[in-house]
């Protein structure tokens, strides 16, 4: 039988898990996956569902799976993980949207942990000390600044472009969630509350950081704004200057290190560290995940479980650890020192340490997470771009992102730990 499975994952990323693929096909002889990609995953899954022609399993879309859960689309596979023994809690990493109203329905994949990677050698250059020989990687915003004015260099002989202390993806100031959340978690603030359904974007601590980065562009101009960021990738050539070599520091979830040893290679050497803290504040990392979930209406429901399950399995999460494409959500393959945990960098396990510490937080999902996070970044930039303050920035940015807030009957399941 024919089974079809629906990512957004690009070929240079399938390339990594053809031997996987493999495997299952050497296994499950009776069973042909058919892969296919669409850069547009999201949309065409919201029309196939709509149509009731969903492909047999995909991955999932984060911002949808609630309304797709609680609409009896997705096949709950909870009486599947018992039979297997399949114990998500106890196996794999987590951020909550594998479990929806005490029912299963998705086979984790894999994660995301967010540090800050660096360029040891530019530091070194600049005589800028390195956060880990300093501080042991616990650093505060102070230590941070400090470190960031020495690698800030304007434009010369040597650098057309000169170099940044710092760079945020999306040009740094969007996308609260995956781009800015940890500052603001690691100063004591919140982003949002689960039991009441709502942002806390006028959690002070949280403006206080959002303030912090603001003046990191604006005042301090250590980190590289909207003008800057074109400017740079411009002359560069290139959407990512890290690893060009004139960034101190640029956020870093997992996603680039297969690509970041293909394009950096020996240039210099790097690594990654956790985001510096706020004054009397420790660091809370950011973790999101894509799972596997089975259309509830597909014609092969054991085949397509199958399927997904492999991907959640030894072989399949092996193949991301030995890659290092991105973390793989079963604990036993992230905490590999033979694959995933071996360096370069030399501090991967900073990733997992947050993850198993539960001492980090994940997106706030509901039916309309990604217009919230739409109407969050217009006041945000606002603020950048000196049009208003940080605070009334903030407190806009609180009031029309909870005006977006829409949910059912469950909840996403809260995977982390209060503050230790």
């Amino acid at each position: 039988m024919e089974i079809t499975y629906q990512t957004f994952f690009p070929q240079q990323r399938l390339d990594l898990l053809a031997g996987s693929f493999k495997v299952f096909a050497e296994k499950n002889p009776t069973i042909k996956a058919n892969v296919v990609f669409d850069a547009d995953h999201r949309a065409k899954l919201a029309t196939q569902m709509a149509a009731d022609s969903a492909p047999d399993t995909f991955i999932h879309d984060v911002w949808s799976a609630a309304k797709y859960y609680e609409a009896g689309g997705i096949l709950d596979l909870t009486s599947r993980f018992a039979v297997d023994k399949i114990d998500l809690a106890r196996d794999y990493s987590l951020i909550g949207i594998e479990q929806w109203c005490g029912k299963s329905y998705a086979v984790p994949f894999y994660v995301t942990s967010m540090l800050l990677a660096y360029n040891k050698d530019l530091l070194k250059k600049f005589g800028a000390p390195d956060p880990w020989e300093k501080w042991n990687g616990q650093w505060t915003w102070d230590d941070f600044l400090s470190v960031a004015k020495q690698v800030t260099k304007a434009p010369g002989a040597d650098s057309p472009t000169g170099s940044w202390g710092l760079v945020m993806d999306g040009n740094g100031i969007d996308n609260i969630d995956r781009n800015l959340q940890v500052w603001m978690t690691s100063n004591g603030g919140e982003t949002y509350d689960v039991p009441n359904m709502k942002y806390t974007l006028d959690d002070p601590k949280s403006i206080e950081a959002m303030d912090f980065l603001v003046k990191l562009i604006n005042e301090q101009k250590v980190m590289a704004g909207p003008d800057d960021w074109k400017k740079l990738t411009d002359t560069l050539g290139t959407t990512d200057p890290f690893a060009a070599g004139v960034i101190g520091f640029r956020q870093e979830s997992t996603g680039r290190l297969s690509v970041y040893a293909q394009q950096v290679g020996d240039k210099f050497e790097w690594d990654v560290v956790p985001f510096p803290s706020g004054k009397g504040s420790k660091f809370i990392g950011h973790s999101d995940a894509d799972v596997t979930n089975v259309a509830a209406k597909g014609k092969n429901l054991d085949a397509a479980y199958t399927f997904a399950k492999f991907l959640g399995g030894e072989e399949t999460q092996g193949a991301l650890a030995q890659n290092k494409l991105l973390i793989p959500a079963l604990k036993k393959a992230a905490d590999d020192t033979a694959t995933f945990l071996k360096p370069p960098p030399k501090h991967l396990q900073a990733f997992v340490e947050p993850l198993r510490s539960g001492q980090f937080r994940t997106s706030f999902y509901h039916y309309n997470g990604l217009e919230a996070l739409r109407v969050q970044n217009e006041q945000l930039k606002r603020a950048v771009m000196k049009e208003t303050t940080v605070k009334e920035a903030m407190l806009e940015a609180n009031r029309a992102a909870n005006a977006q807030v829409k949910f059912g009957s469950c909840r996403q399941t809260v995977t982390w730990k209060a503050r230790g």
